[in-house]
């Protein structure tokens, strides 16, 4: 992740799903429901259980993970429940970065990278229709990250190349800025961005959350308002509690009040409670410290979180593995 965002609007079964698509539980509370437990990366593999630097994850009403893998043929990898072996839907014709399901169509959307345009399965429709690398003007993406899909089907794209978020609506003909400049330069002041990455939207109070990952903060927009608040991080860059590393996927938990943040260069999830001025790290190292072990992390690109917010999935994008912990 929205509020109504689509982890709220899930199913409220899926605690039960996932925790057993891992078959190696090495640790009570953490376990590898995708790729190799142990962080093996392979630089190619046919093999349908073998994951490559992927990016963004999601999960379905039905319990099925979601995986965007990172290596040709750059595939939509589906996992269901109790399977550790994958079903490839898609491919797209380049890196998918990040992922989001329609809450009403069940659709995915994926951002890739290269290819300058949002993705949707099983349509195959693009946004924008004639992808262009450019930031002339909103109707433009141009390295997109971040997306996320509301319940009206209104679709959130980071720019990271034009330093912005932009609003599309359903049939991507139109869109509008939300966050950032229309000059798209680069800034640290709260009408700038600088190389965001992930979003999650808080529909019901109308909130956009940004991971903007080159100001090593995450910044909070009121829809139609573009001046943003930092609620996480501004600190520069740093290990310290107050800080954070390029910061690349935000999701907001109304179960506990906490910023949950893929603190990616820390190699780290830090908890932050809403208000704090602070985070606790609660996956990876305190101190920054790459590792492969079960409870180590290796550039934590994406995370998703259950609708009881219960446990928590975590792309660790360079182990090549989604990691589950359990939360509460």
């Amino acid at each position: 992740g929205w509020g109504r965002h689509y982890p709220l609007r899930i199913q409220l079964h899926l605690p039960v799903y996932v925790i057993h698509l891992a078959s190696t539980i090495i640790q009570p509370n953490i376990s590898t429901v995708a790729g190799f437990y142990n962080g093996s990366c392979p630089t190619s593999s046919a093999n349908l259980t073998v994951l490559h630097t992927q990016g963004g994850i999601t999960v379905s009403k039905n319990g099925t993970l979601y995986v965007g893998d990172g290596a040709s043929p750059y595939a939509l990898l589906a996992f269901e429940p109790n399977n550790l072996t994958a079903k490839q839907i898609f491919t797209y014709s380049n890196w998918p970065a990040y992922l989001s399901i329609d809450p009403v169509t069940s659709s995915i959307y994926a951002t890739v990278f290269n290819q300058n345009s949002a993705v949707i399965w099983p349509s195959n429709r693009t946004i924008p229709k004639n992808p262009s690398g450019s930031c002339s003007n909103v109707l433009h993406l141009y390295y997109p990250t971040g997306i996320v899909v509301d319940s009206l089907g209104n679709i959130y794209v980071s720019s990271n190349q034009c330093n912005w978020v932009t609003k599309w609506n359903l049939n991507g003909t139109n869109s509008t800025l939300v966050a950032g400049s229309l000059s798209a330069t680069v800034g640290s002041d709260s009408q700038h961005l600088y190389s965001p990455y992930g979003l999650f939207l808080d529909e019901i109070k109308s909130l956009l959350y940004v991971a903007d990952a080159g100001n090593n903060r995450v910044q909070r927009f009121a829809l139609g308002n573009l001046t943003g608040v930092t609620v996480a991080g501004g600190n520069g860059q740093g290990t310290a509690s107050n800080q954070l590393n390029f910061p690349s996927a935000i999701h907001v938990s109304q179960r506990d009040n906490s910023y949950y943040i893929c603190d990616y260069h820390n190699n780290r999830i830090q908890r932050w409670a809403i208000g704090a001025t602070s985070g606790v790290t609660i996956a990876g190292s305190s101190t920054g410290v790459a590792g492969s072990a079960l409870n180590s992390l290796n550039a934590p690109y994406d995370i998703w979180i259950d609708p009881n917010a219960t446990y928590m999935l975590i792309s660790d994008s360079s182990n090549c593995r989604v990691q589950k912990y359990l939360l509460y």
